[in-house]
């Protein structure tokens, strides 16, 4: 019940501003979270990674596999990708297999192929890439949910185009976009899991036109000084005037302890 000494309009600023408060409080747990697991402890873990991507439509219809186990480490030495003597003998089979073949589906090679730095430093100094996303987005809203039979905080946030496609010309032919963000975290404000999602279309010229969207959704777990990803699932499709695509991949990281 309002007191009947508060003014019904100075009662609602005061549940606008807790609300404001409490939102603010999340994202600054978030940020003083992220900025503390920067770290630069060494870890290791057993990466394997796999995907899928089909193109075309009928007779058309191509697909492409990846698969490949490797073993990951940073120190301050820098970033190492090992790989078993099993996996090499496997790459170098295949790239026999292609030169024979044009055609011929190669998961391991494939695997091989997507594992740059680029890709890999996110895995194992995930607090970063997190802070750059949170930098660029909007901030939306907060609120608490039932995951994993716990509550956790949902922090919102809007990606811009820039976020998703690094060229300035390509941004140019993008006529409709859409791109959130979501960060569950803890009651310390340690992010346990993020939402990527985004939808868009546009046109090349006259002949040219594309529709696409993707769902990226990644797990997290603290070691030492760092945050890792141990999970990351992707799905994606993709319509355009002369092709089809759609793609489904995972990573998964095993922490060495």
């Amino acid at each position: 019940m309002i007191s009947k000494n508060i003014h019904p309009i100075a009662f609602a600023f005061l549940v606008f501003a807790y609300t404001q408060n409490a939102w603010a409080d999340g994202l600054a747990d978030l940020q003083q979270a992220l900025v503390k697991l920067n770290g630069s402890e060494p870890v290791s873990g057993l990466l394997k990674v796999s995907f899928s991507e089909t193109r075309g439509e009928g007779k058309d219809k191509k697909r492409k596999t990846g698969e490949i186990q490797s073993t990951l480490s940073e120190s301050t030495n820098g970033l190492d990708i090992r790989y078993s003597k099993n996996v090499l003998v496997k790459i170098a089979q295949e790239n026999r297999l292609k030169l024979a073949d044009e055609e011929a589906d190669t998961p391991v090679l494939n695997g091989a192929e997507i594992l740059s730095a680029s890709s890999l430093i996110p895995i194992l100094s995930s607090a970063q890439t997190i802070l750059d996303y949170i930098e660029q987005g909007e901030f939306n809203s907060e609120e608490r949910i039932e995951y994993l039979n716990k509550q956790v905080r949902v922090l919102d946030f809007t990606l811009p185009l820039e976020s998703f496609i690094d060229d300035k010309k390509i941004r140019g032919y993008v006529s409709k976009f859409d791109g959130s963000y979501k960060v569950l975290i803890n009651d310390e404000g340690i992010p346990i899991e993020t939402r990527m999602s985004y939808s868009g279309k546009g046109s090349a010229y006259i002949f040219f036109s594309m529709t696409a969207e993707s769902e990226i959704t990644s797990q997290f777990q603290t070691d030492g000084n760092r945050l890792v990803r141990v999970n990351r699932t992707v799905e994606s499709n993709s319509s355009s005037t002369f092709n089809d695509r759609t793609y489904s991949g995972t990573w998964q990281l095993a922490i060495h302890q």
